[in-house]
């Protein structure tokens, strides 16, 4: 009887030890079931650098356009980023209305011991005659001091206006980099660019 009744116990906690195993492979592989470009439907890519002036700045990366039924439901933009050490106007990322920041993840200016969230600022107007709604500025210093540069990589997710209809009507996005003195005034944004979308 001892022996009947230990070998339903071994069957018993075989039978558990070997659901347990099939359990964990399978969530496993739930865990690594990675899918690639989920409803992406545009990539653009860009470049733009500081070519009007001595300065050594640039941006340039991809935007990732991800939707369905032909309408923009997300935009990622993701970008390499360098300032030149003398630049005191860093890269800005100008958003239009309508379309809003839901998500910002900088690494400028990757040196030790600085804060890349000390090197950031995002700006919102509520001014509609504005041809943009929201900027992510980075390496941009507004007392005009140069705030030694540096490299990064910055990842900036945008997203429409819930009370609008997603269309796939043209919009841009832009971005501006670089700063100079001329006749006595500072400019910020010396080169830009706009990216359509759509």
């Amino acid at each position: 009887m001892r022996n009947k009744t230990s070998y339903i116990v071994g069957l018993i906690l075989l039978i558990a030890i070997v659901a347990a195993v099939v359990v964990w492979q399978s969530n496993q592989e739930k865990l690594y079931d990675a899918k690639a470009n989920v409803n992406l439907v545009q990539i653009k890519k860009f470049h733009i650098s500081s070519d009007s002036t001595e300065l050594k700045t640039f941006a340039e990366g991809t935007m990732f356009v991800q939707g369905s039924n032909g309408s923009a439901e997300q935009v990622q933009i993701v970008a390499q980023i360098e300032v030149d050490p003398n630049d005191w106007g860093g890269v800005a990322f100008y958003i239009p209305h309508d379309w809003y920041i839901s998500e910002i993840t900088s690494s400028f200016p990757e040196k030790s011991a600085l804060k890349p969230l000390d090197y950031m600022s995002r700006w919102t107007t509520a001014d509609t005659d504005s041809k943009w709604r929201a900027w992510v500025e980075i390496g941009r210093d507004r007392s005009y001091k140069p705030i030694g540069g540096g490299k990064g990589t910055i990842v900036i997710d945008v997203v429409p206006d819930k009370k609008m209809n997603p269309s796939a009507e043209l919009f841009n996005l832009g971005i501006e980099v670089g700063s100079a003195e001329k006749d006595g005034q500072k400019l910020m944004g010396t080169d830009s660019i706009e990216v359509p979308i759509w």
